[in-house]
């Protein structure tokens, strides 16, 4: 076979991948032009990836938002671009680390302090192949991805019920089906185990769960919460990959870089699912759904199972001592 054949060849299978992205894999464009007008938004992880572009977007559309982060000089730098881009200066910073329930009481208290409502509460944050344990000992994929945006939502339930129609939006990943995974109920905290992939599945599969068990919760409020896979997104997530093999897997993708490129999606198309469901006044009365490219979908049977939602309810109660917090809640609201 000369060059030229393989050149031909290698040719046609560029061009079917990148058709294949454009058609299949990168999804859809988010189809709402509804504006955000005097809604406030919070977004956690919006300093960077899928999280930056959905505040982008959103405070195009006229949304107070709110950058849930924890890093300082990262958000103010996206803090900038975010205004830049947008047109908006009513974007602001709130420090949040996820991997400590301390920091997600404060950060609450002060949200509930100076916000008369919340009318959009993103949980876009998150870790993937990540090591070690949170600040409170918890398995950090559980811990952050999970336990911190469960304690983090039920703190601010009640500023959100003051606004006219609220919803919450967990962001989730088609990782919650592989592997047939289950919540890991006999080691939550992943001791016996040191699979990292499948510890992100977990916590994955655990967003799901909360979402459902949370919309049952709030059947008869003003509140709806949806989860969302937002498809395989080209963002940072690779520095937490493979630890010390970091800079092999960085030379593998460059390698493959034009295959990646076809099979993925950029920032743009990832956020589109998230903006969809902050937006959309289609979606006004719809909550205990999983989305993925702006559709409906159903998620993997174990996420649908209603027991395994309420005993997950229960244990992230107990690990994140929510009782204890909403009783300072209650303590504040009496001053």
């Amino acid at each position: 076979m000369t060059w030229l054949w393989w050149i031909f060849i290698i040719s046609i299978i560029m061009l079917v991948l990148y058709v294949s992205n454009k058609y299949y894999w990168s999804g859809t464009q988010c189809s709402s032009h509804d504006r955000m007008d005097g809604k406030t938004v919070v977004i956690t992880g919006s300093n960077t990836g899928i999280g930056k572009y959905t505040a982008i977007e959103l405070a195009k559309r006229g949304a107070h938002v709110i950058l849930a982060c924890r890093d300082r000089k990262r958000t103010e730098e996206a803090l900038k671009d975010i205004c830049r881009l947008s047109g908006n200066n009513n974007v602001e910073i709130e420090m949040l680390d996820l991997a400590s329930l301390k920091s997600i009481r404060e950060c609450a208290k002060r949200l509930r302090e100076r916000l008369s409502k919340l009318d959009v509460l993103i949980n876009n944050a998150g870790v993937m192949m990540a090591t070690g344990k949170s600040v409170d000992g918890y398995e950090i994929h559980f811990a952050v991805n999970h336990l911190g945006h469960f304690l983090l939502t039920n703190l601010l339930l009640d500023l959100m019920k003051k606004a006219p129609s609220a919803r919450i939006i967990n962001v989730s990943s088609i990782n919650h089906s592989f592997y047939n995974c289950t919540i890991n109920w006999d080691d939550i905290n992943f001791e016996k185990s040191c699979w990292r992939m499948n510890a992100y599945s977990h916590s994955k599969l655990a967003n799901i769960l909360f979402t459902n068990e949370l919309a049952r919760r709030l059947k008869d409020t003003n509140i709806t919460a949806n989860s969302l896979h937002p498809g395989v997104a080209r963002t940072e997530v690779i520095r937490y990959m493979w630890g010390r093999y970091q800079i092999i897997l960085k030379i593998l993708l460059l390698l493959i870089t034009p295959i990646w490129w076809c099979l993925t999606k950029n920032l743009e198309q990832s956020a589109q699912t998230s903006i969809y469901l902050a937006c959309d006044h289609h979606l006004d009365n719809v909550t205990g759904k999983y989305f993925s490219d702006c559709k409906e979908r159903q998620s993997s049977k174990i996420s649908r199972d209603e027991q395994s939602a309420e005993r997950l309810w229960k244990l992230s109660e107990e690990m994140t001592q929510l009782n204890d917090a909403l009783k300072e809640v209650r303590n504040e609201q009496n001053d």
